[in-house]
């Protein structure tokens, strides 16, 4: 497949003279679906080299054009970090069966919600194929790739006003999560600070305004100067990511030698009859769709490193997720006071091992050691900033495409003011973030319940039926579309028609229970039986 024809420009330039010679670059690193057609690839990278004229009179301005190197190693990072961070905070909070003080509410455990885990991470891995698919059909269809997101596929499939719609509900997904995850990594950064010191009981010397304040200047300043530069993804990849893996591994290691295995397996602990209630926030862990298009394009619509690297991206994200499950329940099932502690925090074992951070030092109430308590608060802020350099990432790269002001020109170096989109990106949501920071004491905001709704309502239609559905238009529609990639998903009708059903039956049974109707057919029920 030829996605974009590119050119290997030398472009001479002396004082009065001008010369351009194009030379098609092929890369035989980049085999195309049909072997016997050359693949001229389309994501390149330009430099400029400026050499002595040979006579003396001037200087030579070379510029050259290769085709950028992305393995799909860089790609697997790229995804599983974006998600990484709503998997490690709500995870542990969707699945635990300690049951809420305040509503009763619990978790069906961690042995129930194995199963249950796979399924959400098959179909949201199949999820992003169909993507992917449909990503590189647009590409052969269109003759480009720079310009094709997941707008462009709503727009395509849906029509002008169904795209509209989808386009407005994934860039809504895409701020509230910018939201959460700001919020977190402020307050996990107040954690960090009043672990680290002697403040004590006097939180207000670091308040979750300042917290949250501080970590949004910081990641603005870091979005828009690395956008700038075009090293976000770069500097994700190399080093947020290891970093974020690094942290991992020592809280784990701080968490295992206290864990209760026994607690963990105990089948007193393990509620099958609310597992469905942990869907939401489950299939909210692998919502990396928003960097499809950038693996799509880094990988030049290479079928094969494209699934390799959703499918390394998927199952690396899903063996980080169970390890933390584990231990982090383990802790909190194991330790009376972890699970009392749990139980009065609204139902979150993260906050639990963290402890008060305010009375950690100064107070014998902290429920987990110091030790514990900085890993699993160093984890956590890691996985929020991570994950939030590749939801902004996507949603700016989508938001560029959709206001046109890339070039639609398929070669030369690209000038644009990508970091000023990023730091606008980032604005709304640190502002919200901040001032619910300022009025944290009188206004309590859940954004562990904020992810399971984006999840119920969100994801769900997002990932799993909007990519089936137009999977199923391209494949099996009445207009005739060009298909330049063979099916990435197996099984034909039979897998579209499956994210179909769970995803129809999720939002349903979401619906209802979050309006009350289970909760009063119950009522009525019981009174009528008296």
């Amino acid at each position: 497949m030829t996605c974009i024809p590119s050119v290997l420009l030398i472009l001479s330039l002396t004082p009065n003279n001008t010369t351009t010679q194009q030379n098609p670059v092929f890369s035989p690193s980049y085999p195309s679906i049909h072997p016997s057609t050359p693949y001229y690839p389309s994501n390149i990278e330009y430099q400029t080299i400026q050499q002595p004229n040979p006579h003396g009179n001037g200087t030579t301005a070379t510029l050259t054009a290769r085709p950028s190197k992305t393995s799909f190693l860089s790609s697997t990072a790229l995804l599983a970090g974006t998600a990484l961070g709503s998997g490690l905070l709500t995870l542990p909070a969707a699945t635990s069966p300690v049951p809420d003080a305040l509503t009763g509410d619990y978790g069906p455990g961690f042995l129930t919600s194995l199963p249950a885990a796979l399924v959400a991470w098959t179909y949201m891995t199949v999820s992003a194929l169909l993507t992917s698919e449909l990503l590189i059909n647009r590409c052969g269809e269109t003759g480009r790739v720079r310009n094709v997101g997941l707008l462009e596929l709503y727009k395509t499939y849906l029509g002008d006003l169904g795209g509209t719609i989808a386009g407005a509900g994934f860039l809504m997904v895409s701020y509230i999560m910018m939201g959460v995850y700001l919020a977190e990594g402020g307050d996990r950064l107040r954690d960090l600070v009043l672990l680290g010191t002697d403040v004590g009981a006097d939180a207000s010397a670091f308040s979750t305004f300042l917290s949250r304040a501080a970590f949004a200047v910081t990641m603005g300043t870091f979005l828009s100067t690395a956008s700038k530069y075009n090293v976000v993804q770069k500097t994700m990849i190399q080093f947020f990511v290891p970093a974020t893996l690094l942290a991992y591994a020592a809280g784990v290691s701080a968490a295992l030698p206290t864990a209760d295995l026994g607690a963990l397996w105990s089948l007193s602990n393990q509620h099958p009859e609310v597992v469905l209630n942990a869907f939401p926030l489950l299939f909210m862990s692998w919502t990396y769709h928003g960097v499809v298009p950038r693996v799509v394009y880094d990988l030049e619509c290479h079928k094969k490193d494209i699934t390799t690297a959703i499918v390394g991206g998927s199952t690396s994200a899903l063996i980080l997720y169970l390890i933390w499950n584990a231990v982090v329940l383990g802790n909190v099932l194991g330790d009376g006071a972890s699970a009392a502690s749990f139980a009065s925090v609204g139902g979150n074992p993260l906050t639990a091992m963290i402890g008060d951070a305010s009375f950690s030092l100064s107070s014998s109430s902290s429920s987990s050691s110091p030790s514990l308590a900085h890993s699993v608060t160093l984890v956590t802020e890691m996985a929020a900033a991570t994950s939030l350099i590749g939801v902004v990432l996507g949603f700016v790269n989508e938001f560029y495409d959709a206001v046109g002001t890339i070039p639609s020109r398929s070669y030369g170096p690209v000038e644009d003011n990508k970091w000023k989109v990023a730091l606008l990106t980032l604005l709304p949501p640190a502002l919200v973030s901040v001032a619910l920071g300022y009025s944290a004491d009188a206004i309590a905001v859940d954004n562990v319940e904020i992810i399971e709704y984006a999840g119920a309502f969100g994801a769900s239609t997002l990932f799993l039926v909007l990519p089936a559905f137009m999977a199923w238009q391209c494949r099996y529609g009445d207009d005739a579309r060009p298909l330049t990639v063979r099916p990435m998903v197996p099984f034909g009708k039979i897998v579209l028609g499956s994210l179909y059903k769970a995803a129809g039956t999720l939002i349903v049974e979401q619906g209802l229970e979050k309006l009350g109707f289970f909760e009063l057919v119950q009522r009525y029920l019981l009174h009528a039986g008296r």
